[in-house]
């Protein structure tokens, strides 16, 4: 999921600059002990936005950069996702002045937490089911079931999400069939 501007000698696009937006709003809310509580806000890192996709769009190439794009943002401590910020990025509409500059602007839809109670890191994930290609790209293949293994053929893992934006799965395609993964679990599409 590199970006031009995560390569060397690599420019900025538009995807990270709204990635910069969506973690500079996830950054502000874990600042905020109150939304968070203690734990994250105090001990909390703030990881890599991903751009989440609409179901329609994960199998359509060069997906563009939308008007309003949400953003998964996850939340960890050491190897533990605590949980993640779901970050609305929207670009403004072109300058009154004549100026064709958009400035993106950023709010959180939502944030979510594995934890049961405050304090409690044992019901957090592994922070790679969640945010490692590889670990859910191997993840769709044990449950693409007879057939699939060390030779099968996989997409790219997009995050999208299945019937609601709340219900966030990665879709991977694994010999041309697509598998929802959300973190440990994993079904065909």
């Amino acid at each position: 999921m590199d970006r031009d501007a995560d390569r060397p000698g690599g420019t900025r696009d538009d995807g990270s600059i709204l990635a910069e937006h969506a973690r500079a709003a996830a950054q502000q809310l874990v600042a905020d002990a109150n939304r968070v509580g203690p734990l994250v806000h105090g001990r909390g890192v703030v990881g890599r936005p991903v751009p989440v996709r609409s179901p329609g769009s994960v199998s359509a190439p060069g997906d563009r950069v939308d008007e309003m794009r949400p953003w998964f943002v996850p939340v960890t401590i050491g190897e533990r996702l605590l949980g993640f910020a779901l970050v609305d990025v929207a670009t403004t509409p072109p300058g009154t002045d004549g100026s064709d500059v958009r400035e993106p602007a950023a709010r959180i839809r939502r944030w979510s937490t594995f934890q049961r109670h405050e304090g409690d890191l044992e019901s957090c994930p592994p922070a790679l089911l969640w945010t490692d290609l590889p670990t859910i790209t191997a993840t769709a293949v044990a449950a693409a079931g007879e057939g699939a293994g060390e030779g099968a053929h996989t997409g790219e893992p997009v995050l999208t999400w299945e019937r609601t934006p709340e219900h966030l799965v990665w879709e991977v395609t694994v010999d041309g069939r697509p598998v929802h993964v959300a973190g440990s679990a994993a079904w065909p599409a």
